[in-house]
């Protein structure tokens, strides 16, 4: 069967020189085997396993994890994002480099019934990651984002759209006037116009999430401007494709043809439909989630029954979206919207298919997409600088249009620059809009091309340079003292304790009232909840006292809000409590610390071990790697002082109120060896002992030939003057004693000993510290975010049951 050239132009099949499909009845995708049995005398059933559909699919999976992950093990390092590699993978499997009529090329374009598989699974696989994006995604960003997100995302799309279309309209008489394949048509002017000026949210949520910033304050404005732009542009692109089909069809509203446009397969039934569709999926659809929310026991997964009805609707969403006349991912991305996002049901549906979907299914749907790109068309093409100026222009017109607002409210140029280049960012969704256009013959394979060749380009240019423009954690460097160290006598101190599990609720209201609050020296606790960020694509931050965003995650933070009310009722005009939850990603959760910690000028961040033990200390319950990552992440960059309490309930007592039961003191002990963040440690315990239940001794360690120690001489002078303050203050009682000891063998030996006499050590980090103490034994340290003391009381050979707090001073910048 032949299609000629003055048929239907620019649709895939009319560039072939003939499509002749031969099929075998009845199909048979599967194969017998790799070695199919000589019994079978049919020659049609011992074929080559790769000649059947299925087979030959998992072949060609196999074939571009392989390229891609291959190409992103040597991109990474360079900046780049997974998206490139797959994108470079669809080009090297393209007829760039696999000519036509070879064995690679009918392997990876085959043109029997088995490119109806591969077809329908690109397909799926495009309408799924809709359905996660619009999963992910958290509508209320429209009602609660400022007027900076939407000035940013109305004026990046909308009036980029118009500026683009005055310059096209400027420039229409050298476009389309020739009838030529060589040049340029204003439709493709159009198609190429209208994409490269939209913002896409999964395009913007995913580059920020590959780069980490997502959590960041720039992360979380393009975000909600995305939000806009994207809900916006669905709106237009809508209404355009309504218009269109009007338009084609010649539909009249006359009273002899209204009988005609309901009765038949009109656009106006379509856009009935399609309204019906939506006010199904919010007020039907979603109602049925929270049944199965509330269906769903606390604690348990969620029935595999519901997921799998929930897929079937998600299939049926983009066949009746096609029939619509819109793009099939529409139906599914609106279905994903209605779905509550976060735990139990969004996270379920997100565990369950994004691994799949993003690690598998995406990177064929990218490959299979830019199967057709062929670079060496381009050579004798001479519309090429007319859809480079196209491309170029709208990028230009684009950058302008979402750097002017940002400037207009008082951003950084750098960060304008990078809201820009966020926005102005290509992926995935315009990679399907182009190949929805060259499948319809909107676009030529021409212009196709230069489309996707752009896209990858993008994609590998600007993730590299926002690493470069933007560094979230410079916003958090120290040039202002913030420590306990430096605070005024009987001044506030406002400390930022982190909760990660229900475990350290108590251990940290422990902690905070061993600080001994009281009116004269008032603590502003500012209490901050972390969780995963699961099912849903934008980190949330929560004020439980301002009540600012209310989400489904809120009863994950019930325990931490009334516990730490009590302890604010208990101590009243003491202590006051701020409390606040963070759902977000655990490679960014350190920036909701430093962010709450800068914003409200707290002079130290408590931070739980990642380590938790039994009742009685002698086992140990849970090792989480990704609180260790935080915590080192925390140290890092913190804007303040940070102490990492690991905590154990010592046997008879649980926490300091037990002290007046038991008729006994709480034992605290600060091992002093030097340095500022000793001088910071000895600083906060002398603050303990003002409280009467607390009994404090200083223990400095000292050694027998004072030229062995590798101190400098000012920084042993401001710790025998710290210490003389310490010793001539008549508000505290603090008992003083030093241990004189030889070398650093004799160091674990002395901490032994302290620890089974006391509830709590507090020491200093001591990071890059030098000292006899200590040296030698750098290199047996197990957690070094502990510092070497801090990680001996720790450690199996010492047993110890007293709790360590490791504080580290703010490492200023200046």
């Amino acid at each position: 069967m032949e299609f000629g050239d003055d048929k239907m132009l620019y649709l895939r099949d009319t560039w072939k020189e003939s499509n002749m499909i031969c099929d075998v009845t009845p199909l048979n995708p599967s194969s017998n085997g790799v070695w199919p049995s000589p019994n079978f005398t049919d020659p049609n059933i011992n074929i080559h396993f790769w000649d059947h559909a299925f087979p030959h699919l998992q072949l060609i999976f196999l074939v571009i994890s392989f390229l891609w992950q291959f190409l992103h093990f040597f991109l990474r390092r360079l900046g780049m994002i997974r998206f490139t590699s797959h994108m470079l993978t669809g080009v090297l499997l393209s007829k760039s480099f696999i000519n036509e009529n070879t064995a690679a090329r009918r392997f990876f374009a085959s043109e029997d019934y088995k490119e109806i598989v591969f077809s329908l699974v690109s397909a799926c696989s495009y309408m799924m990651f809709w359905f996660l994006m619009g999963v992910k995604m958290d509508m209320g960003l429209i009602r609660t984002s400022g007027r900076k997100a939407i000035t940013i995302g109305l004026s990046s799309v909308l009036l980029s759209i118009l500026v683009c279309s005055v310059i096209f309209v400027g420039n229409l008489k050298d476009v389309g006037n020739k009838r030529s394949d060589n040049t340029l048509s204003s439709l493709e002017a159009v198609v190429v116009y209208s994409i490269q000026c939209l913002s896409s949210f999964p395009v913007v949520g995913n580059l920020l999430f590959e780069l980490r910033l997502q959590n960041s304050e720039l992360g979380r404005l393009a975000i909600s401007a995305a939000v806009i732009s994207d809900f916006s542009t669905s709106v237009l692109s809508s209404s355009l494709i309504f218009m269109k089909e009007l338009k084609d069809e010649q539909t009249r509203l006359g009273s002899m043809f209204i009988g005609d446009v309901i009765a038949g397969n009109r656009p106006l039934m379509r856009a009935a439909v399609a309204v019906l569709f939506v006010c199904v999926a919010i007020y039907v659809f979603r109602p049925l989630m929270f049944y199965i929310i509330r269906k769903t026991p606390s604690g348990r997964p969620v029935r595999p029954i519901y997921l799998a009805i929930i897929i079937v609707m998600v299939s049926g969403s983009a066949i009746l979206a096609n029939w619509c006349k819109q793009s099939i991912f529409m139906g599914p991305f609106i279905l994903g919207l209605a779905v509550p996002h976060g735990p139990p049901l969004g996270s379920a549906i997100v565990q369950k298919f994004e691994s799949a979907i993003f690690g598998t299914f995406l990177p064929f749907f990218v490959a299979s997409s830019s199967s057709e790109i062929d670079i060496w068309a381009l050579l004798n093409w001479n519309a090429l600088n007319g859809i480079i100026y196209i491309m170029v222009t709208s990028f230009v017109v684009k950058f302008i249009l979402t750097t002017l607002p940002a400037l207009f409210y008082g951003m950084p140029m750098e960060d304008c620059f990078a809201i820009s280049l966020i926005m102005s960012f290509k992926g995935i969704f315009e990679l399907g809009a182009y190949a929805l256009a060259f499948q319809r013959g909107s676009v030529r394979p021409e212009t196709f091309t230069v489309a996707c060749l752009y896209i990858t380009l993008n994609s590998a240019i600007v993730p590299p340079i926002l690493r470069y423009l933007y560094d979230p954690s410079r916003m958090y460097a120290g040039y202002e003292k913030r420590n306990v160290q430096h605070l005024k006598p009987n001044s506030e101190l406002r400390i930022l304790s982190c909760i990660y599990r229900t475990d350290d609720i108590s251990p940290m209201i422990n902690l905070l009232e061993a600080i001994c609050p009281s009116r004269e020296a008032p603590v502003a606790a500012y209490v901050l909840h972390l969780l995963e960020l699961v099912g849903q694509a934008n980190p949330i931050f929560i004020s439980h006292k301002l009540q600012t965003c209310k989400t489904e995650e809120t009863s994950f933070s019930n325990n931490v809000v009334l516990s730490f009310e009590k302890f604010h009722k208990d101590l009243f005009g003491s202590v006051f409590v701020s409390t606040f939850t963070a759902v977000s990603m655990p490679d960014t959760m350190h920036g909701d610390v430093c962010m709450l910690a800068l914003n409200n000028t707290t002079s130290l961040i408590l931070l739980p071990f990642h380590q938790t033990w039994s009742a009685d200390g002698s086992a140990l319950i849970s090792d989480s790697n990704m609180i260790r990552n935080l915590n080192q992440s925390v140290l890092q960059v913190a804007p303040c002082s940070v102490g990492i309490f690991v905590y154990r309930s010592s046997h008879g007592r649980r926490n300091i109120n037990d002290t007046v039961l038991n008729m006994s003191s709480y034992k605290v002990c600060m091992i002093f060896i030097g340095g500022r963040d000793d001088r910071e440690a000895v600083t906060l315990a002398t603050r303990m002992s003002r409280d009467p239940r607390i009994n404090l001794t200083v223990v400095r360690m000292t050694t027998v030939d004072d030229k062995e120690k590798e101190i400098s001489e000012w920084d042993k002078m401001l710790d025998d003057e710290h210490l003389r303050e310490m010793k001539s203050n008549a508000s505290v009682d603090v008992f003083y004693t030093e241990k004189a000891i030889l070398d650093a063998t004799e160091t674990p030996g002395v901490m032994k000993s302290l620890a089974s006499e006391f509830d709590m050590i507090v020491v200093g980090r001591g990071k890059g510290r030098k000292s006899v103490y200590t040296d030698g034994l750098e290199e047996w340290s197990e957690f070094k975010e502990l510092g070497v003391i801090g990680d001996l009381l720790t450690s199996h050979d010492i047993n110890s049951q007293a709790s360590v707090l490791v504080i580290q001073q703010q490492q200023l910048m200046i």
